[in-house]
């Protein structure tokens, strides 16, 4: 099923995340954060977008910071959407060093909002 992510007709890539969705945590990070490049279909994007916001908060956090400066609007503010709503669980470490990169990456959002992120994560502001 995972293969037809890659297929070139946008319903089929849909219709795949759909059916991988309720198991995307199994799904590698790595292989689908290599298809949030730039040089993807759109249709690949955001499948790979929508299956990595199913993942744990760090994956979420990681997922939407790589696509802040995405030249597709949409994807750009559901990117967005998810750092402003981005809140860290139990399996992300207080005060981690990546969350702490991750946010600084995100400088277009409001100085309240960071510092409101970084202060849920345990990180000073």
């Amino acid at each position: 099923m995972r293969e037809l992510l890659d297929d070139p007709a946008p319903g089929v890539v849909r219709e795949a995340a759909l059916a991988l969705l309720p198991a995307a945590r199994m799904l590698d990070e790595r292989w689908l954060m290599r298809r949030l490049a730039a040089e993807q279909p759109r249709q690949v994007r955001v499948s790979a977008f929508r299956l990595l916001n199913a993942h744990k908060a760090l994956v979420r956090l990681r997922a939407a910071v790589a696509l802040l400066d995405e030249p597709d609007d949409r994807l750009r503010y559901w990117a967005r959407q998810s750092v402003e709503r981005w809140r860290p669980t139990a399996d992300v470490p207080r005060g981690s060093a990546e969350v702490g990169e991750l946010l600084e990456r995100a400088r277009l959002f409001p100085t309240s909002t960071l510092n409101r992120l970084k202060w849920e994560a345990g990180i000073k502001a």
